[in-house]
Protein backbone atom coordinates (compact mmCIF):
# COMPACT_ATOMS: atom_id res chain seq x y z
CA UNK A 1 0.00 0.00 0.00
CA UNK A 2 1.31 3.43 -0.89
CA UNK A 3 0.06 6.86 0.13
CA UNK A 4 1.28 10.39 -0.38
CA UNK A 5 3.45 11.75 2.38
CA UNK A 6 1.08 14.25 3.98
CA UNK A 7 3.65 16.36 5.84
CA UNK A 8 3.20 20.06 5.17
CA UNK A 9 -0.12 19.64 3.38
CA UNK A 10 -1.66 22.52 5.30
CA UNK A 11 0.98 24.84 3.87
CA UNK A 12 0.48 23.64 0.27
CA UNK A 13 -3.31 23.71 -0.01
CA UNK A 14 -5.34 26.91 -0.38
CA UNK A 15 -8.94 26.89 0.83
CA UNK A 16 -11.75 29.41 1.08
CA UNK A 17 -11.89 31.10 4.47
CA UNK A 18 -15.09 29.28 5.55
CA UNK A 19 -13.41 25.85 5.07
CA UNK A 20 -10.11 26.57 6.82
CA UNK A 21 -11.29 25.65 10.33
CA UNK A 22 -12.54 22.21 9.34
CA UNK A 23 -9.43 21.51 7.24
CA UNK A 24 -6.96 22.52 9.93
CA UNK A 25 -8.44 19.99 12.34
CA UNK A 26 -7.86 16.98 10.08
CA UNK A 27 -5.43 14.56 11.79
CA UNK A 28 -3.14 13.72 8.84
CA UNK A 29 -0.39 12.27 11.01
CA UNK A 30 -2.93 10.11 12.83
CA UNK A 31 -4.37 8.90 9.51
CA UNK A 32 -0.92 7.85 8.30
CA UNK A 33 -0.20 6.04 11.57
CA UNK A 34 -3.56 4.25 11.42
CA UNK A 35 -3.00 3.11 7.84
CA UNK A 36 0.51 1.87 8.69
CA UNK A 37 -0.83 -0.05 11.69
CA UNK A 38 -3.65 -1.67 9.70
CA UNK A 39 -1.32 -2.57 6.83
CA UNK A 40 1.14 -4.19 9.23
CA UNK A 41 -1.66 -6.19 10.88
CA UNK A 42 -2.74 -7.45 7.45
CA UNK A 43 0.84 -8.20 6.36
CA UNK A 44 0.69 -5.58 3.61
CA UNK A 45 3.76 -3.45 2.83
CA UNK A 46 3.17 0.24 3.53
CA UNK A 47 5.12 3.17 2.08
CA UNK A 48 4.65 6.91 2.14
CA UNK A 49 6.03 8.63 -0.96
CA UNK A 50 6.70 12.24 -1.89
CA UNK A 51 3.62 13.72 -3.54
CA UNK A 52 5.47 16.43 -5.48
CA UNK A 53 4.16 16.76 -9.04
CA UNK A 54 2.16 13.51 -8.95
CA UNK A 55 -0.83 15.33 -10.42
CA UNK A 56 1.24 17.06 -13.14
CA UNK A 57 3.44 14.16 -14.32
CA UNK A 58 2.36 11.88 -17.14
CA UNK A 59 2.71 8.22 -16.10
CA UNK A 60 3.11 7.17 -19.74
CA UNK A 61 5.88 9.49 -21.03
CA UNK A 62 7.12 11.20 -17.83
CA UNK A 63 6.43 14.73 -19.08
CA UNK A 64 5.80 17.08 -16.13
CA UNK A 65 4.14 20.41 -16.70
CA UNK A 66 1.58 22.51 -14.85
CA UNK A 67 -0.44 22.78 -18.09
CA UNK A 68 -0.97 18.99 -18.05
CA UNK A 69 -3.62 19.71 -15.44
CA UNK A 70 -6.05 22.13 -17.16
CA UNK A 71 -8.44 22.01 -14.19
CA UNK A 72 -8.95 20.22 -10.91
CA UNK A 73 -10.59 17.11 -12.32
CA UNK A 74 -8.82 16.50 -15.64
CA UNK A 75 -5.34 15.51 -16.75
CA UNK A 76 -4.19 15.83 -20.35
CA UNK A 77 -0.51 15.36 -21.21
CA UNK A 78 0.78 18.08 -23.53
CA UNK A 79 3.42 15.74 -24.98
CA UNK A 80 1.77 12.34 -25.59
CA UNK A 81 -1.92 13.23 -25.26
CA UNK A 82 -2.80 10.84 -22.41
CA UNK A 83 -6.11 12.00 -20.94
CA UNK A 84 -7.61 10.69 -17.71
CA UNK A 85 -9.17 11.80 -14.44
CA UNK A 86 -6.54 13.76 -12.48
CA UNK A 87 -6.98 11.72 -9.30
CA UNK A 88 -6.39 8.48 -11.21
CA UNK A 89 -3.20 9.82 -12.80
CA UNK A 90 -1.90 11.00 -9.41
CA UNK A 91 -2.67 7.58 -7.91
CA UNK A 92 -0.78 5.80 -10.69
CA UNK A 93 2.20 8.10 -10.10
CA UNK A 94 2.11 7.42 -6.34
CA UNK A 95 2.01 3.67 -7.07
CA UNK A 96 4.96 3.96 -9.48
CA UNK A 97 7.02 5.90 -6.94
CA UNK A 98 6.26 3.30 -4.30
CA UNK A 99 7.39 0.52 -6.64
CA UNK A 100 10.67 2.35 -7.25
CA UNK A 101 11.19 3.00 -3.55
CA UNK A 102 10.32 -0.59 -2.64
CA UNK A 103 13.48 -1.81 -4.35
CA UNK A 104 15.57 0.26 -1.94
CA UNK A 105 13.55 -0.81 1.10
CA UNK A 106 13.82 -4.53 0.36
CA UNK A 107 17.35 -4.74 -1.02
CA UNK A 108 19.48 -6.74 1.40
CA UNK A 109 22.39 -4.93 2.98
CA UNK A 110 25.68 -6.52 1.86
CA UNK A 111 27.80 -8.06 4.58
CA UNK A 112 30.93 -6.08 5.53
CA UNK A 113 34.03 -7.27 3.69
Amino acid sequence: MAVELLDGIRDRVRLPRDQRGAFSSWPFHQLGQHLAYKAKMAGVPFLEVDAAYTSQRCPRCGHTEKANRPDRDRFCCRRCGLAAPADHVAGVNVRNRARSAWVFVTTPVPAPA
